[in-house]
Formats: structure tokens, C-alpha cells, sequence
């Protein structure tokens, strides 16, 4: 077996339930970006699944590479716009509202952000955070501790966002997922 398809088949998981292994080869192939950027950009999805539970924190910074490693913007561009131009390339509309309000001028009612800020934001706080200077967001819930755990209220941009971070983390893996299949 090349090393290509050995890569192709790691590739594949993802999407093994919407296109049979010939087809997804023959999409991949058919890309007009690079094909082995795709590969990789699942391969950090997948990661990212995988440290879902354990590692948080790191499972966001992977689905955040994910979205960087398509080069979408090119590759001399910065991985901030590669990472945006991706998602507003791919992501389907219907997912295009996050589960993230914030508080214009820090006052009530919240708001619920707009998609290009929820991308500014999880770029900010998610990725580069983590990534320059070591700080993480989320952190395992224990498990005698509810839901409520995981709600925060984090300042950005000079705004408030209150955010759910088990529903932010779901939601921004389910763009990725969408997004990657609809490079396809």
C-alpha cells in the first residue's frame, strides 16, 4: 500500500458516513487547494475528538489548526486568516450562529455574536492564549459538578461574552466537521 493511500485511509474516518472510501479519494484528489493540507486538517480534526474529554483546552487549539492547515487564504498568509477565511468560506449558513452572546458597552441584555466575531473570539482565546502563552479556558468538569460548570464570563475586545464552553467546544467541532466536508 503507498503512503498516500496509507495517509487517504487515516484521512477518511470523519467522513465515512456521508462518502464511500473511492469517492472521498477521488474528492480529495479534485481539490483545488492542496490535497495533503485537507489530509492533515482531518488528522487534527480527528485529534482534536479524541482529547475532547480529557484535554479540553488542547482539543480546541487542534480544531483551530485544523482550519489553519487548509491554507484557504494561501500560504503566505497568517494562520489567523487562513483560519477565518476557512470557516466563512465553508461553514454551512444554518451553522453560522454560535452559542455565544456578549454584553455591548458591558451592559445588559447579551447579545448573542455575531459568526465573525465568535471566530475572533475563539481564535483570541482558544488558540492563541493557549498556544503563546500557556493559559487554558477550559478545563475537565469533575464529575460530581453540573452543567453549570462550565459557563464563564470572559472579557475581550473590551466586551463581556458569556459563553456555555461544553456548548461552544460542540458547536465549534460540528463547523469543523461541516466545513471540512464541504471543501470536499
Amino acid at each position: 500500500m503507498s503512503d498516500k493511500i496509507r495517509a487517504l485511509k487515516k484521512a477518511y474516518p470523519p467522513f465515512d458516513r456521508r462518502l464511500g472510501f473511492k469517492d472521498f479519494v477521488a474528492k480529495v484528489n479534485s481539490l483545488p487547494l492542496d490535497s495533503w493540507n485537507f489530509v492533515r486538517a482531518s488528522l487534527l480534526y480527528q485529534q482534536a475528538i479524541k482529547c475532547k474529554d480529557c484535554e479540553p483546552s488542547i482539543s480546541m487549539v487542534l480544531l483551530c489548526s485544523s482550519a489553519e492547515a487548509v491554507k484557504v487564504a494561501g500560504k503566505k498568509a497568517g494562520s489567523h486568516k487562513n483560519f477565518c477565511s476557512f470557516y466563512l468560506k465553508y461553514c454551512p449558513v444554518t451553522q453560522k450562529v454560535p452559542p455565544l452572546e456578549y454584553f455591548p458597552n458591558a451592559k445588559p441584555p447579551p447579545v448573542t455574536a455575531s459568526f465573525n466575531k465568535a471566530l475572533d473570539f475563539i481564535y483570541a482565546k482558544f488558540r492563541c492564549l493557549y498556544v503563546h502563552e500557556g493559559k487554558e479556558l477550559l478545563e475537565p468538569i469533575p464529575k460530581n459538578i453540573g452543567i453549570f460548570a462550565s459557563l464563564l464570563l470572559e472579557k475581550y475586545d473590551n466586551e463581556y461574552y458569556h459563553l456555555d464552553t461544553i456548548k461552544l467546544h460542540e458547536w465549534f467541532e460540528k463547523i469543523t466537521l461541516e466545513s471540512l466536508y464541504n471543501m470536499l
